[in-house]
C-alpha cells in the first residue's frame, strides 16, 4: 500500500492511503509536495513566508552592472553630450522620472531609440509589437494584476511550448519574472518592448478591472501578509484545493490554488510604512542614477 511521507522537515510522520481514506480527504499539496496534515501543510507555509520576506528585505541579489542608458545613446549617435547634460538637469531638479523619459519629452530621441538602446542596455532581445496580438493560452498564464505590476506582457510561447514568452519594459523586473517561471512552471524567455505598446498591448488583452489596483488588499508587514496567507490557505484546505503556490516579490504576493476543474489567484500589494518608502525612495534613487545617466 503506498506511504506518503510528510514534506515539512520537522516531521516524520508517514501516511498511508488507507489513513487517508479514513480521513476522507488528503492536504492540498503546497508547490507541489505533500504533507500529512493540515497544521504540518500550514507551518511550512509560514516558514517559508519568513524566508522568502528575509531574503527580499536583505536583497542580497548582486548588483549587476550595466552600462548607462545615456552612453549607450551618444555612442549610437543619437544625441549630444549637451542634449544628455540638459536631460540630467531636468531630472535632478524634478528628481523624478527616467533619463530616457526626459529625453523623449525634450524631442531628443523616439520611442523606438530608446528601446534599442534599453534592449543593448539589459542583453535582452527587441520585439515589435505595435499591431500585434498575443496568444490567449499565454495571457492566461499571468493574472492581469501580475502582468501590470510586473512591468510585462505574455505574448506567446516558444517553438517547444516549454517557455513563456514576454514583453517586458525597463527597469527589467528580474525578481518578478523568476517569480512567473515557478508560478506557471515553464521557462521565461524575455524581449524588451516600447513601453507604450506593452501599456497598449495589456489594455487591449485584459479587462479594465483585471488591470485595476485601487482595491486591492495591501500589506505592511510579514505580520499583516501571514495572517492574509494563512486565511487563503485555510480556504484551500476547506474547498479541497489540489494545489497551492505562493510568490512573494518586492512590490506583491501572488497565490494560486488549484482545483480540478480551475484555479483562483489571488493578489496582495506591497503597502510600505512611510520609513519604508524614505528608504526605498533613497534606494530608487541610487538605481535611476547609477542605471540610466551619462
Amino acid at each position: 500500500m503506498p506511504k506518503y511521507q510528510c514534506h515539512r522537515k520537522e516531521c516524520n510522520r508517514i501516511r498511508s492511503e488507507f489513513s487517508i481514506f479514513l480521513n476522507r480527504r488528503r492536504p492540498p499539496q503546497y508547490e507541489g509536495h505533500a504533507f500529512c496534515s493540515d497544521s504540518c501543510l500550514q507551518m511550512h507555509f509560514e516558514e517559508e513566508l519568513r524566508e522568502k520576506w528575509r531574503r527580499l528585505q536583505k536583497d542580497s541579489d548582486p548588483k549587476i552592472p550595466r552600462p548607462k542608458l545615456g552612453t549607450i545613446l551618444m555612442q549610437t549617435a543619437f544625441i549630444t553630450r549637451d542634449q544628455l547634460d540638459e536631460a540630467i538637469k531636468l531630472q535632478n531638479q524634478t528628481r523624478e522620472g527616467r533619463i530616457g523619459e526626459w529625453l523623449q519629452r525634450l524631442g531628443f530621441v523616439e520611442e523606438h531609440q530608446i528601446t534599442e538602446a534599453l534592449a543593448q542596455q539589459y542583453g535582452l532581445p527587441l520585439i515589435n509589437l505595435h499591431n500585434s496580438d498575443a496568444n490567449a493560452d499565454a495571457v492566461r498564464m499571468i493574472p492581469g494584476k501580475v502582468a501590470k505590476c510586473s512591468g510585462l506582457v505574455p505574448v506567446g510561447f516558444d517553438d517547444s511550448q516549454t517557455a513563456l514568452q514576454i514583453a517586458v519594459t525597463a527597469p527589467v523586473n528580474f525578481h518578478s519574472q523568476e517569480a512567473i517561471r515557478r508560478m506557471v512552471r515553464k521557462g521565461i524567455v524575455a524581449y524588451i518592448g516600447d513601453e507604450s505598446a506593452i501599456d497598449k498591448l495589456l489594455r487591449k488583452l485584459y479587462e479594465p478591472e483585471d488591470l485595476d489596483l485601487s482595491n486591492v488588499p495591501t500589506f505592511r508587514s510579514l505580520e499583516d501578509l501571514t495572517e492574509l496567507g494563512n486565511e487563503m490557505i485555510a480556504s484551500a484546505i476547506n474547498n479541497r484545493a489540489q494545489d497551492i503556490r505562493a510568490e512573494l516579490v518586492q512590490d506583491f504576493f501572488w497565490m494560486r490554488l488549484d482545483y480540478p476543474t480551475q484555479s483562483h489567484h489571488h493578489f496582495f500589494r506591497y503597502l510600505p510604512t512611510p520609513v519604508q518608502v524614505r528608504d526605498l525612495v533613497e534606494e530608487k534613487e541610487r538605481t535611476v542614477r547609477y542605471g540610466v545617466g551619462s
